[in-house]
């Protein structure tokens, strides 16, 4: 079976950056057949870096897929654009805020080969710390020292609603991922305590949850007639309705940078930076520098309008 990966981009170039150059240092590409660029929308310089990357990573199979920009008509149309193009595959979708460790395509593969016999399978996830039901299971699970911590700063327990309080907090999403920062370490670290615990590392669940990192075959894709218009809510409602079973890969920790209602607050943090200081540590050399500090200066001016017109509107409110 043939093995493709899709990464979904639309307007955070920063993002696909990173992106690429940690699947790349994570020597995930070459476990590909195709490695597929869903560019929904994107600007005309967003694409010549696209371009320049694939040129410039030639012993990799590329191709790119255009769509209108829209949410989620094109999103849901270029990845069924893409299995169509490639059918009787194994699919890995990645959106393009997702940042993979060494060993996450490999992972991923043998999470799918250990389920593919089950006619009832569905989607394969690992676990992600800003993601309601991955955050959740970390937590309550693994770490209860971080669950104490979360409900010291937070009030409250981790809650594995898709759009619940994880999905809300920009300061729960930064708070998890520094937990988890360096990938590599974290991901040692973390299947050492598996060891130590003997837990399982697969767990089964059919609830909602946030479809960022997933798996899934093209069996799959054809019972549900394609990735349905609404995409993550309907695909979800799917799973559950037709009593199919999601498996959580608990033996390895991605990173997700920020759901669209957190990115604001993040990207006036330095985050995305520190993401890549930790994880690809040649390619920033100090928080000192430039090449650390214009992107967030062009982060703070983007959102700048967005910010006088909230501050505007609370005062026509207060009047």
């Amino acid at each position: 079976m043939k093995k493709i990966l899709m990464i979904l981009t639309h307007d955070r170039l920063d993002c696909l950056r990173l992106n690429l150059e940690m699947l790349h240092a994570a020597g995930a590409f070459l476990l590909f057949d195709k490695v597929v660029l869903l560019l929904n929308g994107v600007s005309a310089h967003h694409r010549r870096v696209a371009e320049q990357f694939m040129a410039s990573h030639l012993a990799t199979s590329w191709d790119a897929l255009e769509g209108p920009g829209t949410r989620p008509a094109g999103l849901v149309g270029l990845q069924n654009r893409c299995v169509e193009r490639y059918p009787d595959s194994l699919y890995m979708k990645l959106d393009e805020d997702v940042f993979v460790p060494a060993g996450w395509a490999e992972r991923m593969i043998s999470a799918y080969e250990a389920f593919s016999p089950r006619d009832n399978l569905g989607l394969i996830t690992p676990l992600i710390p800003n993601n309601g039901f991955g955050l959740h299971v970390l937590l309550t699970k693994f770490y209860p020292a971080l669950l104490d911590d979360h409900r010291k700063l937070f009030g409250r327990d981790p809650s594995p609603e898709r759009q619940g309080f994880t999905w809300q907090s920009p300061a729960v999403a930064e708070w998890a991922t520094r937990r988890f920062m360096s990938l590599n370490d974290a991901n040692e670290n973390h299947r050492a305590l598996l060891r130590e615990l003997k837990a399982p590392r697969f767990i089964e669940f059919a609830d909602p949850f946030s479809v960022g990192c997933i798996c899934y075959d093209y069996r799959h894709w054809k019972k549900m007639g394609g990735v349905p218009p609404r995409d993550e809510p309907e695909w979800c409602d799917w799973i559950q309705s037709n009593h199919h079973i999601n498996i959580l890969d608990c033996s390895q920790i991605i990173l997700h940078y920020s759901f669209f209602v957190q990115q604001d607050w993040l990207d006036r943090t330095h985050l995305l930076e520190d993401i890549r200081m930790t994880n690809l540590p040649g390619t920033l050399s100090s928080k000192a520098g430039l090449a650390y500090n214009t992107p967030w200066i062009r982060r703070l001016i983007a959102q700048a309008p967005r910010a006088a017109l909230r501050k505007a509107h609370r005062l026509v409110l207060q009047k």
